[in-house]
């Protein structure tokens, strides 16, 4: 399937059920209501951290029910998944994990180059030397351990087993299969798309009060299930 096609989709996607997308979009409010109560100036103490709390549990139930939308992009379904708190919340633990175990790997990579490099515990002037060399390299790892993140919630969409995605070698040979070009070009592709169609919600912003309210659950809306559909798309060809 080309990027074209797969991006061509998604896009069609969350506005095939516009009912469904707004419940999905009441969930990315829930998972922002930090920010919205921020936004409203609301200080007291206690509604922030109930706020934080709920933000928190939403943030994850939203992460959960993005799974099932990759799941049906590797299935090619235009359904849209169904709602499960509990199940929703439990795969966003599972995300949360995953996500996790790939950024600890580059930072401890990471800490190693520096060691070898000299920089941990070194001058002022020897720093300054050996950052250049080592941090190209550091950022070649955090992308590449990101790619693998990606395509890890991919396979754990697919089969639901968090050892899958935690399979590293399995991991690589998704990639090698989809493409590392094809990924970073669909990365890119995603990215620009996401920031034109942010640019075009932020218009809403400029209602008094409810704006940002209605910017967030667009917004939200629409990148979880576009961003995971065309994810669900991409991994189908591995």
């Amino acid at each position: 399937m080309s990027l074209g096609e797969i991006f061509s989709d998604a896009i069609k996607y969350p506005f095939s059920d516009i009912t469904n997308f707004l419940i999905v979009g009441v969930l990315a409010l829930l998972a922002s209501l930090t920010s919205i109560i921020t936004s409203f100036g609301i200080e007291n103490s206690i509604v922030a951290i109930l706020a934080a709390i709920i933000a928190f549990i939403f943030t994850l139930v939203l992460s959960g029910y993005s799974v099932d939308v990759i799941k049906k992009g590797i299935e090619s379904s235009n359904d849209f998944p169904d709602i499960d708190l509990k199940e929703n919340l439990l795969n966003g633990v599972k995300a949360l994990i995953i996500g996790i175990v790939y950024m600890i790997i580059p930072c401890i990579i990471a800490f190693i180059l520096m060691a070898i490099f000299g920089v941990v515990g070194a001058g002022i002037d020897h720093v300054v030397g050996s950052l250049g060399l080592a941090s190209i390299i550091i950022i070649i790892i955090f992308i590449l351990f990101a790619i693998f993140e990606v395509i890890a919630l991919a396979r754990f969409a697919n089969t639901k087993e968090l050892g899958d995605a935690l399979n590293i070698g399995e991991v690589i040979e998704d990639v090698k299969r989809i493409g590392i070009l094809k990924i970073i070009a669909f990365v890119i592709v995603l990215i620009l798309i996401a920031m034109i169609a942010a640019i075009l919600v932020s218009l809403f912003a400029f209602i008094p009060y409810i704006g940002v309210i209605i910017v967030t659950l667009l917004a939200g809306a629409f990148m979880t299930l576009f961003a995971n559909k065309a994810l669900g798309l991409l991994y189908a060809d591995a």
